[in-house]
């Protein structure tokens, strides 16, 4: 089976320098398998609503855990998860944990997760969602607001068209400039292409710098690129964050 693990609000403005969430569910992803429990697929981060009203929070960041796991591991999921969370947050954050069954989704997951970008969202609303779709949410801390982010990011991930990865097997390793068949064989992206589909030769040069940005679209990872002048052969670098926030919003 398919699980997602939402985590948000493990962050806090009062700690300078501090641990973001998304890192956390990496670790989390890892003492998991490390455990046995099951297989870490990919970590995405998701912007939530930008407000400088909203307390405990440093960006408002959440992330969610794609786990491929039995079904009888679910309770030393959630059980491992919990304790973590709680464990390693920030100290005056609002930690939140969701923990769903893929099969178990439908749209109102994701349109909560849509909402959770741009409004203002209820603790109660998203208890009564969690509970309508079999999906195990706790709050830690603060007021227990947390489950709002980490609802969303079960809704956003499970869309399939909103944040970028944080973690996927080998993505550590892209840096520098590669060709294609050398970047697939350190981390399978499913997309590598400009804005029109198109997709580099096996012979063209690849610069991707020390941390390029894996998107997820169409329920795919997807490595946006732009062509540059080169000499020999084609050459094509990524686009930098700044420059993603406007061709890939």
């Amino acid at each position: 089976m398919f699980y997602l693990i939402g985590i948000d609000g493990t962050d806090s403005p009062s700690v300078n320098g501090g641990e973001d969430t998304a890192s956390l569910g990496i670790r989390l992803g890892l003492l998991l398998q490390e455990r046995r429990f099951g297989r870490m697929l990919a970590v995405t981060r998701h912007q939530l609503l930008r407000r400088d009203a909203l307390p405990f929070t440093a960006e408002n960041q959440a992330c969610c855990l794609l786990m491929e796991a039995d079904a009888d591991a679910r309770r030393d999921i959630e059980l491992t998860s919990r304790e973590f969370i709680l464990r390693q947050s920030a100290p005056a954050s609002d930690p939140g944990f969701a923990l769903a069954a893929w099969s178990n989704l439908s749209a109102a997951v994701d349109t909560w997760g849509q909402q959770a970008k741009y409004l203002r969202l209820q603790r109660d609303a998203a208890m009564q969602l969690a509970r309508a779709h079999d999906i195990s949410v706790a709050g830690f801390q603060g007021n227990g607001n947390g489950v709002i982010g980490a609802l969303a990011a079960v809704g956003l991930r499970s869309s399939g068209n909103d944040g970028q990865f944080a973690w996927l097997p080998g993505l550590e390793s892209l840096k520098g400039t590669l060709t294609l068949p050398a970047l697939l064989n350190y981390c399978a992206i499913d997309r590598v292409e400009n804005l029109r589909g198109r997709t580099p030769f096996d012979r063209d040069l690849i610069h991707l710098g020390e941390a390029p940005v894996v998107l997820l679209r169409g329920g795919q990872s997807l490595l946006l690129l732009h062509s540059c002048a080169g000499e020999d052969v084609n050459q094509w670098r990524v686009y930098s964050p700044v420059e993603l926030a406007e061709v890939a919003p």
